[in-house]
């Protein structure tokens, strides 16, 4: 499968957060697809690998993912958020294992990706996660 179309699978469980609150950006600009939201920003790299893969040393999809979060990050200050951004690497495979962080990139199975984002403390009002999405929407365009 191809990034786009692993990526169309997770909107699937993106779209049960709350519309208001959270908003998917697409990050061709950053070699990885962005999320906003009152819980923060999250730069996501979609994989379809099995568990075994996943819970490696290094991943597949890791390299160069704190990177572009980083890149990320930059171009938010530009528009005035500075909350940071969490680099995740998500598995939509039939896989189950333990999220872990390696070298500040979380890696966690597709299930577990909705419970990761909501769950977060709330960093942003949703008017201040609207007015960056649509500053950054500027921005790339």
């Amino acid at each position: 499968m191809t990034d786009e179309r692993l990526f169309r699978a997770l909107q699937a469980d993106l779209v049960r957060l709350d519309p208001w609150s959270f908003r998917i950006l697409p990050g061709e600009s950053f070699g990885v697809d962005q999320f906003l939201g009152t819980t923060g920003v999250f730069a996501i790299r979609v994989v379809d690998e099995p568990a075994l893969a996943m819970v490696r040393k290094r991943p597949p999809g890791h390299r160069g993912l704190a990177r572009l979060t980083r890149r990320l990050e930059s171009r938010l200050g530009a528009v005035g958020i500075h909350t940071g951004a969490q680099a995740l690497l998500c598995s939509v495979g039939p896989t189950q294992f333990a999220p872990r962080t390696i070298r500040g990139v979380r890696v966690i199975p597709r299930s577990l990706l909705v419970r990761e984002i909501s769950e977060r403390q709330r960093v942003l009002m949703p008017h201040q996660a609207e007015r960056a999405a649509k500053s950054l929407l500027r921005a790339a365009s």
